[in-house]
């Protein structure tokens, strides 16, 4: 054979394979970028980063979840219930504001009718750059609309498998994870005094209190108003809920042995006041609900609660329990510092207090 007709040879069979394999992968579309998915198939909705923006493309929808761990076991049907609304999920694991922000956004430019949008707003991550990802290798072909970068995706050796997961997936007979079931990890975790405490480490006391610097009060406040405020602000007509997520006493304890406490209260009510500067904006804090803090079989680490947390985060939020406002702020956090510092940190691992009242 000529070596011209076998360079075309190779050249055509290696065109042809990728023309297959590409289809292959548009065809099933394990990550859900061109379609919902093929009504023959199951899918496995495990990749968060990577199925999000499919769901949020495809799925029909007026209410959105999202953040980070702190909403991956929010069952869509308890808000659907009490909101009378249709919610999707696309929450990620250490989501920073940004990241939350980002997936937000772009379900809004899918969808022109959202009504509510509920979101974790994590303590840790408000003294933090305002642009700043936790996760690294973001899969943007996925995200923007320009098909000539999605040979990434269709010809990438790391999605067949994918891909191939979805047939075995379907020939085992399993079923696509409904919005209650997708990311929700609380099934597959133990829960416990024990395993708390098996995992948290007491810190050493510190003398000098932590204070916040010109340049942390900057950062938080670009950071809540480039991500949340001017979404608020763009889209007036949606309802934002934003929640800190009620940590558990191990949190707590640790603030207050390194003289954080102050620093982070008053970097929450920053990020408050900046948020109740918009009209459509409702943020709950339940650091109030000393019942379920200190009770550590809530908890399977310090700051991790289970999917009942969950549900009555979401009957809290419904009715107007551990609502901020510009009236209540200030009495508010003066009465959780109050609470914290003043707690005894050795009582909570033999018994629990019952609930304080720092709002009504």
């Amino acid at each position: 054979m000529k070596a011209r007709t076998w360079n075309l040879l190779v050249i055509g069979c290696t065109v042809a394979v990728l023309i297959v394999w590409g289809g292959i992968t548009m065809f099933v579309d394990p990550f859900l970028h061109y379609h919902k998915g093929q009504d023959f198939l199951e899918y496995p909705l495990k990749d968060e980063r990577y199925q999000n923006d499919g769901i949020a493309r495809y799925y029909d929808y007026d209410s959105i979840i999202t953040g980070t761990s702190m909403c991956q076991n929010f069952k869509c049907s308890e808000f659907d219930e009490l909101w009378g609304a249709q919610a999707i999920k696309i929450a990620n694991s250490g989501a920073s504001f940004h990241e939350s922000s980002e997936n937000i956004r772009r379900a809004f430019s899918y969808n022109d009718n959202v009504r509510n949008v509920l979101c974790s707003m994590d303590g840790s991550r408000l003294n933090a750059p305002a642009y700043q990802d936790e996760y690294e290798g973001y899969p943007v072909y996925l995200y923007d609309r320009n098909p000539f970068n999605d040979v990434n995706y269709l010809l990438n050796k790391e999605v067949l498998p994918k891909t191939i997961a979805v047939l075995n997936y379907t020939r085992s007979g399993q079923k696509t994870p409904t919005m209650d079931e997708y990311g929700n990890w609380s099934v597959y975790k133990t829960f416990g005094k024990d395993i708390v405490l098996s995992s948290y480490e007491l810190l050493e006391e510190r003398e000098e209190e932590c204070q916040l610097t010109e340049a942390d009060i900057r950062q938080i406040e670009e950071n809540v108003s480039v991500n949340f405020l001017a979404l608020a602000e763009e889209y007036p007509d949606t309802t934002f809920y934003f929640f800190f997520p009620p940590y558990s006493i191990c949190y707590w304890e640790a603030l207050v042995r390194t003289k954080q406490l102050d620093s982070q209260l008053e970097a929450q009510k920053l990020g408050v006041q900046i948020l109740l500067s918009a009209e459509n904006v409702q943020v709950y804090d339940f650091s109030f609900r000393i019942d379920i803090i200190e009770d550590l079989d809530n908890y399977t680490d310090s700051i991790h609660y289970g999917e009942w947390i969950n549900s009555e985060i979401l009957q809290m939020i419904n009715a107007g329990s551990g609502l901020l406002t510009e009236d209540n702020l200030e009495e508010y956090y003066d009465c959780i510092r109050e609470l914290y510092s003043e707690y005894d940190y050795t009582s909570y691992r033999i018994s629990q207090a019952g609930q304080h009242n720092c709002v009504d």
